[in-house]
This record gives structure tokens, sequence and C-alpha cells, in this order.
């Protein structure tokens, strides 16, 4: 992280998106350090809806091509957004300053446009190991693990399954490669481990517009399993925390996550989490509240977005499984709860 020098961190500070969320963790982490930091909203530039409220006023792209003198600035965008917001900057803000990107990325081989990018780019930072091996194999420029600086919330689970139901709980982004997050694979789970009665599950989706064909697919299967809900309310930092607080278990079959900043809320609020046992939230998936799905790595096979044609591999979690440690940790939690 940067230590001299105006800090300048740009990211879509008006999106619910998880790279938003990011670009405000660093923010909030770099100011508990003492640094002076000035955040640059990029939502536009990023092309990103404005579906979120931030607590403070903000400079835009155009305050931000006043300020020619030097420092560092961080970029919170991946390509070919982070060249987006380069053009929104400008060349005069950019002269002078050192110019760090933070990416976050799902595989193991990158889009020509991600090389596109790295000249631009004095120093990478990334949320986890996954992130960067693999962005080692394509730069010799410096790639730093840097996590996501997710606080210790204020209130923390204490109780699970108390009216003895079981609770589940998945977070995703329609619009953020619905095949990666894999809800379907959730949804199988869930329903082969527990009885119509017995547990709920919630899918909080945001961006259900971009989900298109594939969402309304997924809306019809949802329906189709008793105890299962949709929600797409946009939830502020006490809404998310009561979400959390209302389930046990947060259940993901992702095919990879570039960090998982959910997963990670999620252990930290005290929920059990049953995760696909690869990519970046292995790097925190300890602990007797992380339950790990066993894998195997298959071809990606996507005609469209921005991994198209890309010859990668990712995690084909075991439904089986997972739908058995479901089933093993609902009995024990409703024994702990004296529900037997």
């Amino acid at each position: 992280m940067p230590q001299a020098g105006p800090l300048y961190v740009c990211g879509a500070f008006y999106s619910t998106s998880g790279i938003s969320q990011g670009a405000r963790l660093y923010v909030q982490a770099c100011r508990e350090q003492g640094l002076d930091v000035i955040p640059v909203d990029i939502t536009d530039a990023m092309r990103y809806a404005r579906d979120y409220r931030p607590e403070e006023s903000l400079l835009t792209t155009q305050d931000a091509r006043n300020m020619a003198d030097g420092g560092t600035v961080v970029i919170h965008a991946n390509p070919p957004q982070f060249q987006l917001a380069l053009c929104a900057l400008g060349k005069d803000f950019l002269r002078h300053k050192r110019v760090v990107a933070y990416w976050a990325w799902e595989l193991e081989a990158f889009p020509p446009i991600w090389q596109q990018a790295l000249p631009y780019v004095d120093t990478i930072e990334v949320p986890s190991a996954f992130v960067q091996q693999a962005l080692q194999k394509i730069t010799d420029k410096p790639v730093t693990v840097l996590p996501h600086a997710v606080p210790q919330p204020a209130q923390r689970k204490t109780a699970c399954a108390s009216d003895g139901i079981i609770r589940c709980l998945f977070i995703f982004d329609a619009g953020a490669s619905f095949e990666r997050k894999n809800p379907l694979a959730a949804l199988r789970a869930f329903e082969k481990a527990f009885a119509p009665g017995e547990a709920e599950m919630t899918f909080k989706v945001s961006n259900t517009s971009a989900g298109g064909r594939q969402f309304q697919e997924f809306q019809q299967a949802c329906a189709a399993v008793p105890g299962v809900r949709i929600i797409s309310d946009n939830l502020d930092a006490a809404g998310l925390t009561d979400l959390y607080l209302k389930h046990d278990i947060y259940l993901s079959l992702h095919r990879s996550e570039g960090y998982g900043l959910p997963l990670r809320e999620a252990l930290l609020h005290g929920l059990h989490v049953v995760a696909t046992g690869w990519s970046g939230n292995m790097d925190f998936m300890q602990g007797e509240l992380a339950h790990v799905v066993p894998y195997e790595l298959v071809p990606v096979q996507l005609d469209s977005g921005p991994c198209k044609g890309l010859t990668a591999q990712w995690a084909e979690a075991d439904t089986e499984a997972a739908s058995a440690m479901l089933r093993g940790l609902g009995k024990r939690l409703l024994q702990g709860a004296g529900h037997a």
C-alpha cells in the first residue's frame, strides 16, 4: 500500500458491486493507518449502475483532471474498465503519479486486454494468492497480495436454528458471470440436503436486470423448491448485517472467486460457510466455521462475456458432498439448539 504523497483511490463508489466494496474497504483501511486519502469516483467511467449512496462527498474525474501534482493513484477497476478509468482521469492527472492497479480476477488465464493494460501500471495489488499466482505468469511487475480489510462486525451470531429451522444464504451479482457464481448448484445441494419444512434458502441477488434468460430460468427453478426465496433489495451496511445474522449457513458452490468477499463477511458474522475449496476464498477458509467442499477442475467453456474463448479451468463442486455436509451440519446445529 502506498505510504507517501497524495494518495488518490479511484473506485465505483456509487455502485454495490464487489469491486466497489473493495475500494471502499481500501479507503477505510488507509485512513485507519493515518494516510490522507482522496477518493475519486469512477462509477460513470466504468459504466456501472449508480445503486449505492456514499457517506461522503467524492471527487469526480473532472475534479481530478485539475490535480497535476505527484503522488500515487490506486485504481480499483479490472480491464477494460481500467482503461476507461485512465481515459476519464486524463494524462495530465496521471503523468507524474505512481499508478497502482488493484485487480481481482477469477481464472488462471487472462483476456488480451489485460496484457494491453500492463504498460500503464507501475505495480499491481490483488486480494488473494490465487490472483497473484495467475498474474505473475503474464508480468514481471510487482504483484502484491493485499486482502480486503474486512472489519470485524459489531454484531456476531451467537445461536443457530433457535426455532428449529436451518437457514442458508448465498449472495451474488447476477451480472458477474452466472456460470461462475453457479447458484443452481447451491440450489440443488440445498434441495437434496433438507426435506420441505426443515430449512430455508435465501438468494440475495443484485443487478438482476443483467441476468437475462439465465436469471429467469433460475427464478423458475427456485420457485419449484419449498423454502427458497430470492430478494433483490439494495441493502446498506446495517441491512446486510441483519441479513447475515438471520441465517445459519452461507452456501457457495462457486466455480471460482478472486477473493469471495461475502464468504469472508459471513465467517466474521459467525455463520458456518460451506464453499468450494478452490480459488481466492482458500486464503481464509480456516477454522471450525469453514467447511470445504471437494471439487474437480473442468475446462471453462463460455461463449460470451470477458472469459469467452479463454483456455482455462475452474472448479466443479461436488454437489452430493455439499448436500451431505449441509445435512450433517444442520443436524449438529439443531442438536445444539435443543431440537434433536
